[in-house]
């Protein structure tokens, strides 16, 4: 009986309860869709799952609140039930838009689904005019005005970079970049066609756009350089005697390059480009055969080549031809001063093999004629100290004055056509050791204790305070005067002109300067002694002055 009465107790406790509201569930707990305007198909309706959250199954109404573009169906069903979501994007602007689906159970809580529409500007298609890019350049002209492309995207704003690629003379400015909607952006494609060959030249410019339908444009960019006309400023050698072999000759201009041929006489030359600026060219023995004058020019192939003003080769009947006439101790051309060593540079001017004089006897005079070689600076004949084909050393007469005379060579009875050069009073020039009239000078020193003199050098370097000894010419007129051509047998210092010489930045008077004994008249020496307070080294420069004018630089004795 006590059993029964519990029972009864426990069936009375559970009618006393109150009833558990009805709940539902979704899956998923929210629903979202995306539209792009202008797209021919609509987002695919979703699948919205709905259960009881606990229990038994339950009948439920399903209402949309806030969006007349979503659609539900079925409206209404039991647990557990499916339902198919849609939504009609149709005459919506871009935005983003929200709805809820009401989902109530009978006599119980509604669960509230949220449901997102995002509708989207259709992408821009990004556009690039002009496209490719074609660019002629003439060598010589101004440097190109930069290329505009244009970038346009239609509707939309666009962000963009740019990148240059496969040419180093090529550029852009601006990298980066924003397309304004209905806008269009100019990029600047800049040309330095600084040391380009003529030629056919690629590059390429890409241009992203990330947000842009197309993403990426790429122009390709087509440069051709022509050669231009070539200018040719001058040849050297300007000539050679007829019957000489094969000539090479150096041509200096601007505007050369591998493709530039060489003609004389309208014969094509084998040349060889060493520069934009040079070219050598070799004009052959069948050319050379007959005096006569051949223009040498220079053309570039078209298009956009051209052909240089011409410059004159002369070929040369046989016979002496001077070149040219310097110091012959500097090596420097210019003024020439009575008295002066010169060295008379050219062609056929002597045998082919170098003669020296020969000592005269008795006192005479050095001749004016050898190898059947004469040199006359005007009307007088000069002392000869060597001939050869290709250089003579000659002693200037005393008696030459300026401001100019002509100087010619007989060889054989054939005589050249007259070389003008100016006369100075002065023109002084220290010997080197080398043939270039610089570096280390034909300098000895003295030793104080013995008098012995030894050559001046990097490894028998002269003391300070020490004595050296130095040859010079074109000194000019002298007192007391020299001899043409005579061989100075006595030292005897010079009262005019006077000298001074520069040893290492510091000035030094000459404790000795006049004739050197055993040269020729014309050659003198100069004694001094070094100063105390110059620096030490391997190379201290030497300067000899006569009145205005100081020899040449570059020349050096060592000191230590």
């Amino acid at each position: 009986m006590r059993s029964v009465h519990i029972g009864i107790l426990a069936a009375a406790a559970l009618l006393a309860l109150p009833a558990q509201a009805q709940t539902l569930k979704a899956t998923p707990v929210s629903l979202s869709y995306a539209y792009t305007l202008g797209s021919a198909t609509f987002p695919a309706a979703q699948t919205l799952a709905v259960a009881p959250a606990s229990g038994a199954a339950l009948s439920f109404n399903a209402v949309v609140v806030g969006g007349p573009w979503v659609t539900v169906t079925p409206d209404s069903g039991k647990t557990n039930a499916s339902l198919k979501v849609s939504v009609n994007p149709t005459s919506l602007p871009v935005g983003t838009y929200t709805a809820n689906i009401m989902l109530t159970p009978v006599g119980g809580t509604t669960l509230n689904v949220p449901v997102t529409l995002s509708v989207k500007a259709p992408p821009a298609t990004l556009v690039v005019t002009p496209s490719p890019v074609t660019l002629s350049y003439t060598r010589g002209d101004p440097t190109p005005d930069p290329v505009a492309i244009n970038l346009s995207g239609g509707g939309a704003l666009l962000s963009f970079t740019v990148t240059v690629s496969g040419a180093t003379w090529l550029s852009a400015t601006p990298k980066s970049g924003i397309i304004f909607p209905a806008f269009s952006s100019q990029v600047a494609l800049l040309v330095d066609p600084t040391g380009l060959t003529p030629g056919t030249y690629k590059g390429s410019i890409k241009i992203d756009a990330p947000s842009a339908a197309n993403k990426t444009q790429t122009v390709s960019f087509d440069l051709t350089v022509n050669p231009g006309t070539p200018v040719l400023n001058s040849i050297f050698p300007t000539g050679a005697t007829q019957g000489s072999a094969a000539t090479t000759i150096t041509l200096t201009g601007s505007n050369f390059y591998s493709g530039s041929t060489v003609t004389a006489k309208g014969q094509t030359l084998s040349s060889t480009l060493l520069g934009p600026t040079v070219l050598q060219s070799t004009i052959p023995s069948s050319l050379l055969a007959s005096a006569a004058n051949l223009n040498v020019v220079v053309t570039n192939p078209n298009p956009g080549g051209g052909s240089s003003a011409d410059q004159t080769f002369t070929v040369y009947a046989p016979g002496p031809r001077i070149t040219g006439i310097t110091n012959g101790a500097s090596f420097q051309s210019g003024s020439i001063a009575p008295g002066e060593f010169v060295s008379i540079f050219g062609t056929g001017l002597g045998p082919d093999a170098i003669v020296t004089f020969q000592p005269p006897a008795g006192g005479a005079p050095i001749a004016d004629t050898l190898a059947g070689v004469q040199v006359y600076f005007g009307p007088t004949a000069a002392p000869l100290i060597f001939v050869s084909s290709t250089q003579i050393a000659a002693m200037v007469p005393s008696g030459v004055l300026g401001p100019g005379i002509n100087v010619s060579v007989d060889y054989n009875g054939t005589s050249s056509w007259v070389y003008p050069v100016s006369v100075a009073p002065t023109a002084p020039g220290l010997f080197a050791l080398g043939s270039s009239g610089a570096g280390p000078g034909a300098v000895f020193n003295e030793n104080a204790s013995t008098g012995e003199l030894t050559l001046n050098t990097e490894t028998n370097a002269a003391t300070k305070g020490s004595t050296i000894w130095l040859y010079a010419t074109g000194i000019g007129v002298t007192t007391p005067a020299g001899f043409d051509g005579a061989i100075s047998t006595m030292e005897s210092n010079l009262t005019a002109p006077v000298a001074s010489l520069n040893i290492g930045g510091t000035d030094v008077t000459p404790a000795y300067f006049g004739p050197a004994p055993g040269l020729v008249s014309g050659l003198v020496l100069v004694k001094a002694a070094i100063p105390a307070t110059i620096v030490a080294a391997k190379a201290v420069p030497v300067l000899l002055t006569l009145g205005s004018v100081t020899s040449q630089v570059g020349v050096t004795i060592t000191v230590k």
